[in-house]
């Protein structure tokens, strides 16, 4: 097993608050039941995963990493606040193994002023590294979280430098408010050299610019009082488990996309966009994860097929160029269409754990029953993906289990399920097929 490092660094100021109200009905049944939501997943998918665990009680393997904390430090941050902030921290260092080549700590804090608490390579023990966060005393000012990403970028070319640049990176930023100075271009420096960063919002934060310091929602997080961040360190430490041992996923990816009239540009758009994301949360190369799109309406049209491309530019870029076809809803034929661009001389792989998200928020208007069947008895594992009229009934004979089909009411809502099927790409599957197996090796 690889190991993980850890570091921290603090922020602060008043902002606007974060709203909910943008979930659609189907998720408005409360922050609690959403994070429990993303627990259960989470934890189904530690389940299913590979990775061998062995480790002190409550802690989690990982994937070799390196992790700073950026801890908000400033005046809006009342002393009682920055006393739980160091307890959430604790907390969190307890569920990872702690050692020189295991999981490293590094803290940075930060107000108008930046402070370098310790470096990943200052504490090897959980109970040093635990008295270390005890003695971070607040520094006050205000709050600049600009500043303070722009700080961190020489300790993680330090700490890529001290493990040969072999070691995956994460940043946890924890802030209350509304930062002083821009965030994205300084965020997105970090993300560019490969810095994976999570978002921790806390009562006033500005909810767009923890997305702009994230990257992505599902690496946001906000909690109403300090004293709950207890509550989310399981998942903050899952994701980035989980985020770890997707890396070593080798997949073979086909998007089916709805492209007929009651889809419209803006939806069309919106459905880009979450096929982007999906990209983005893959490790592209002709070695690991391959991923092709065709369309479908009365006619179907490939985009591209899995070997087209090797890099997530050129797979954006080719997204970016697709177009409404804007016909009728021929589901059925699209499966059959699509069935030949799971073998070589479509650029699949043998031996390769093979998907195929469709995405379609219509009734077909032809059978999808015995097409989709065909397709997984060839070895691939469906995921359906409705949204709004979509027909329920029809994306159960589609993926043929009920935990492959996602529905939801409106086209805004498609990256609430983005992680969920991630994970589920990630994972083993029960239903692998030996026979589709044997067959590729024959191939």
């Amino acid at each position: 097993m690889g190991t993980l490092q850890l570091g921290w660094a603090a922020a602060g100021a008043a902002g606007s608050p974060l709203s909910k109200a943008e979930l659609q009905p189907e998720l408005k049944l409360g922050t609690f039941i959403h994070n429990m939501k993303m627990l259960l997943t989470l934890f189904l998918f530690l389940i299913g995963s590979q990775t061998s665990v062995t480790q002190t009680p409550g802690s989690v393997d990982t994937e070799e990493a390196d992790i700073y904390v950026l801890i908000d430090g400033s005046l809006s941050i009342s002393p009682v606040s920055f006393r739980d902030i160091k307890i959430f921290l604790k907390e969190v260092i307890k569920m990872f193994n702690i050692g020189p080549n295991k999981v490293r700590f590094g803290a940075v804090q930060y107000s108008h002023v930046k402070r370098l608490e310790f470096e990943l390579n200052a504490y090897s023990k959980t109970n040093d590294l635990e008295t270390a966060i005890d003695n971070i005393r607040q520094i006050y000012g205000d709050t600049y979280i600009g500043e303070a990403l722009t700080f961190m970028q020489p300790l993680f070319k330090t700490a890529r430098e001290e493990r040969a640049g072999r070691v995956p990176c994460h940043l946890i930023v924890l802030t209350d408010g509304e930062s002083h100075d821009s965030v994205k271009e300084p965020a997105e420096r970090l993300r560019n050299e490969m810095v994976n960063i999570y978002a921790i919002g806390v009562k006033d934060a500005n909810e767009a610019q923890l997305h702009e310091i994230s990257g992505s929602k599902s690496r946001t997080f906000f909690v109403q009082e300090f004293d709950s961040l207890k509550n989310i360190k399981n998942e903050i430490v899952q994701v980035i488990r989980s985020e770890e041992a997707c890396k070593e996923m080798t997949a073979d990816i086909m998007f089916l996309v709805d492209s007929s009239g009651s889809i419209g540009q803006e939806n069309f758009l919106k459905m880009k966009n979450f096929m982007r994301e999906l990209v983005n949360k893959s490790d592209i190369s002709a070695d690991r994860v391959q991923v092709g799109v065709v369309q479908f309406s009365g006619t179907n049209r490939e985009e591209f097929q899995l070997d087209r491309y090797s890099s997530k530019s050129d797979i954006f870029s080719a997204i970016d160029r697709m177009t409404l076809i804007g016909e009728n809803t021929l589901t059925g034929g699209a499966l059959t269409f699509v069935a030949d661009y799971f073998k070589p001389p479509k650029g699949a792989r043998p031996v390769v754990k093979k998907f195929l998200i469709l995405i379609t928020d219509g009734e077909a208007q032809d059978e999808v029953k015995g097409p989709a069947k065909a397709l997984r008895d060839q070895g691939v594992i469906i995921y359906s993906v409705g949204v709004f009229n979509a027909n329920k009934n029809q994306l159960q004979e589609i993926s043929g289990k009920p935990e492959l089909v996602f529905y939801v009411e409106q086209f805004d809502i498609l990256k609430h399920v983005e992680d969920e099927i991630i994970f589920g790409i990630c994972r083993p599957h029960e239903g692998f097929n030996i026979n589709a197996f044997i067959s590729q090796l024959l191939v």
